[in-house]
């Protein structure tokens, strides 16, 4: 049997977070696992890249040989100290008495730390210099992958994953163990050409079931079914990390083929580029959406979620964001939840006064001066309190642990507000069951984040309005304080291109 190493390191970091990412990050999502320990992902019954990897490479007799598995929800540059942990626990867990014949590894993409802008080409420049250039390395990648030049000289195959939400990362990882398994034994020889493109993408216009991803995902798929393609992926980029080689690509990978995959990228690429003006932000503005879900409920609307793209916590927000909250207790309509917010301060207050209680407090607001002043608010009454602790119930990696730490649900007015303590993006309503919420009773239900929760409640609304204020995670990137990325790109240089 050929020997795979397999393996994960998953962080997806904003450079404009002021929060440095460190190992207790990646120790509070309770995803941290060594060696063997690592099987234990499908344990749980998770569905995500490491799963698919290792499950269809033991379907197809590889022998699947864990190292090291962690993941941090999306917050500021790794520190320095950490990354060296990590990579220490990467390695260290490789037994290299036995032959290695491959590495398949679930990566990120949009890694940044203190130490070096490139998290993952920096891993994989490593498993190079330590094992050689004739070992075949398949990485999996978020779609929000910056794919960098260290990253496209150290792999043989990069595969992005398609759907945004990240819907299709277990069969992205089956995917990999397949390529692998064929490389392994002759059956093809793949060829891999990266068109980069000078093009920032919020996330915002990054859904894959709406325009203009939706045409781009069909032109993906058309490629792919070219005679020869192995796999063709388009990675929108993440534009918050600001390293240089931020921006979008263009990924095909043929059976030998080298014109083929060369002729066939540039002509994506070229197709994509063109429609650049179809990629511009349009959220509304906070009173904008406010208007509109009040308009809607007068027409009889039963359940509308409105996203607060701006401070999405699985954009490395610091999710304490107060002004669509602010809004929403101004207007104090009928049937108003919100959360999660992320406060520890707050949530200590209320555990610590206890369910019942009545307490006043300054809510949100307190990270920084993208997102807003503190709530000040009096008599609000503390309903109930839980750990934060569930499995994602989105089809998005389906039985992930959620750690939001302590959490509370505090009511003023018509508003039930949730609390926590962890950062984490709201992907579906496992924290406000968890806290006796049940959204379907009602009118507006309000979350923070872009794209992700549309997996789980699309099939649940009526309808959905997505707010943008002020953020770090804005939809508007003339107003980010981006400084590093490589000009010009658009749209921050559009009158250039």
């Amino acid at each position: 049997m050929k020997r795979i190493i397999v393996g994960q390191i998953m962080h997806e970091s904003s450079s404009l977070s002021r929060t440095p990412t460190l190992e207790s990050n990646f120790r509070q999502t309770l995803i941290w696992f060594e060696g063997k320990n690592v099987f234990d992902l499908s344990t749980i019954g998770m569905r995500d890249f490491l799963t698919g990897i290792m499950e269809k490479g033991q379907e197809l007799q590889l022998d699947i040989s864990p190292c090291f598995c962690t993941f941090a929800s999306p917050s500021g540059k790794i520190s320095a100290k950490c990354f060296d942990t990590l990579k220490q626990k990467f390695f260290s867990n490789i037994d290299e008495s036995v032959p290695i014949d491959g590495f398949c590894l679930a990566l990120h993409g949009a890694g940044v730390s203190e130490a070096d802008p490139d998290v993952e080409g920096n891993l994989l420049e490593e498993i190079r210099h330590r094992y050689g250039s004739n070992l075949p390395i398949i990485v999996t990648l978020d779609p929000h992958a910056n794919i960098t030049s260290k990253m496209i000289q150290n792999a043989d195959l990069l595969l992005p994953s398609k759907l945004y939400p990240h819907t299709d990362t277990y069969e992205t990882g089956q995917k990999a163990s397949c390529l692998m398994q064929q490389i392994l034994t002759g059956d093809i020889n793949p060829v891999m050409k990266v068109k980069k493109l000078p093009l920032l993408i919020p996330l915002n216009k990054g859904c894959t079931e709406e325009f203009p991803m939706e045409e781009v995902l069909k032109k993906c798929l058309e490629c792919e079914n070219t005679p020869g393609v192995l796999y063709c992926s388009f990675a929108q980029g993440f534009p918050y990390s600001d390293i240089e080689e931020c921006g979008a690509s263009v990924v095909v990978i043929t059976d030998g083929d080298t014109e083929l995959a060369e002729t066939l990228s540039q002509q994506l690429a070229d197709w994509i580029f063109q429609r650049r003006k179809d990629f511009i932000s349009d959220g509304l503005t906070v009173q904008q959406g406010v208007d509109k879900a009040q308009e809607l409920i007068n027409k009889g609307a039963k359940l509308i979620v409105m996203n607060e793209i701006s401070d999405n916590p699985g954009a490395g927000t610091p999710g304490d964001g107060t002004y669509l909250l602010r809004e929403l207790l101004n207007r104090n309509l009928p049937g108003t939840c919100a959360g999660v917010l992320i406060d520890p301060e707050t949530a200590a207050l209320a555990s610590k006064a206890g369910a019942g209680s009545y307490i006043s407090l300054k809510l949100g607001g307190k990270t920084d001066e993208y997102h807003g002043k503190p709530i000040e608010l009096e008599n609000v009454y503390v309903k109930s309190i839980c750990d934060g602790k569930y499995n994602l119930l989105s089809p998005m990696t389906h039985g992930q642990p959620v750690n939001y730490g302590t959490t509370v649900r505090l009511q003023k007015g018509n508003i039930d507000i949730i609390v926590g303590s962890q950062g984490f993006q709201t992907m579906d309503d496992g924290v406000f069951t968890l806290l006796g919420i049940d959204v379907r009773q009602y009118n507006i239900v309000a979350v923070k984040s872009a794209q992700h929760f549309k997996a789980y409640f699309k099939h649940l609304a009526d309808h959905i309005i997505s707010v943008d204020p002020p953020g770090i995670s804005s939809g508007n990137l003339h107003q980010l304080p981006l400084k590093h990325i490589k000009h010009p790109i658009y749209p921050l240089d559009e009158t250039e291109m």
